[in-house]
């Protein structure tokens, strides 16, 4: 009892000391067990099984194109790359044989076998296609169109893309924007609900103001939507005045989209200074 216990340990031992391969053996399809799938993984070695007087059709991903293919043994199979697809068909008499495929993309190992099979029979080795998948690349593809298309819900919805949040304010707090951004198109000025929207004004170089054109966001109605970039605005209603300052402010465009919101800045009221 005791030497058999140890034989079997003995096997475990061997079994767990042993190499470990990473060999890849492509799934047959739901419709037909003959055309079959493989998840790409560039450290693994896909097997690939052919028959004599059948030719097995390799597909790579769309847009990637077959530039090299280095057989281990070259006489043993026919090899015809097109684009995307490689078609291969084993001729030599001992086929078992390794090949190596570089794209403009990726590196691809195989380990090819082939044997005869009766003509008109449907082995379960049999390979007439095999598609690669990329699984981890899709998830990326998802998650990227996921985003585009949440963007683009934003862009019909009205929801701008802040680009900048560096702005500071002086002055009146009754005109004074709870927070600004822009989208390196236009600057969203956000105010309370209670209050009255100032105009807005850009200062030009020789000191004197232009009013700027806005328009309320339809669908944020505390939202004033300036329809300029500047490196300045100028707010007013009434005797109440505060200017906006783009600290991130680029004339050929937004080159720093990091800063501040508008919380925290010194406000002071026009005609507080001197204490009148």
């Amino acid at each position: 009892m005791i030497r058999t216990t140890n034989y079997i340990i003995l096997a475990v031992l061997l079994i767990i000391s042993a190499p470990v391969t990473a060999l890849e053996i492509p799934r047959g399809g739901p419709r037909d067990g003959r055309v079959k799938y493989v998840d790409y993984n560039s450290s693994e070695v896909v097997r690939i099984v052919g028959h004599y007087g059948y030719s097995t059709h390799i597909q790579f991903a769309p847009g990637e194109l077959v530039e090299h293919i280095a057989p281990g043994d070259k006489d043993a199979w026919d090899l015809a790359p097109v684009e995307n697809h490689l078609f291969l068909k084993p001729v030599g008499d001992k086929a078992a044989t390794n090949m190596t495929v570089v794209t403009n993309r990726r590196i691809y190992n195989f380990e090819l076998f082939a044997h005869w099979s009766k003509r008109g029979a449907r082995p379960k080795d049999m390979y007439f296609q095999v598609n690669f998948k990329y699984p981890q690349e899709e998830s990326v593809n998802a998650l990227l169109e996921a985003d585009s298309r949440k963007l683009q819900d934003r862009i019909r919805n009205n929801q701008p893309v802040a680009v900048n949040w560096n702005y500071w304010a002086r002055g009146s707090s009754n005109v004074t924007p709870n927070r600004a951004f822009d989208d390196a198109r236009f600057t969203y000025l956000t105010f309370s609900n209670n209050r009255d929207m100032p105009a807005v004004y850009i200062v030009n170089p020789d000191g004197s103001e232009s009013l700027v054109n806005t328009h309320i966001n339809p669908k944020h109605s505390d939202t004033v939507i300036v329809h300029k970039v500047s490196q300045s605005f100028v707010l007013r209603k009434g005797a109440s005045v505060a200017c906006i300052y783009n600290k991130s402010y680029d004339k050929d465009g937004i080159s720093n989209t990091t800063g501040t919101t508008i919380y925290g800045v010194e406000r002071v009221v026009k005609g507080e200074e001197n204490g009148s």
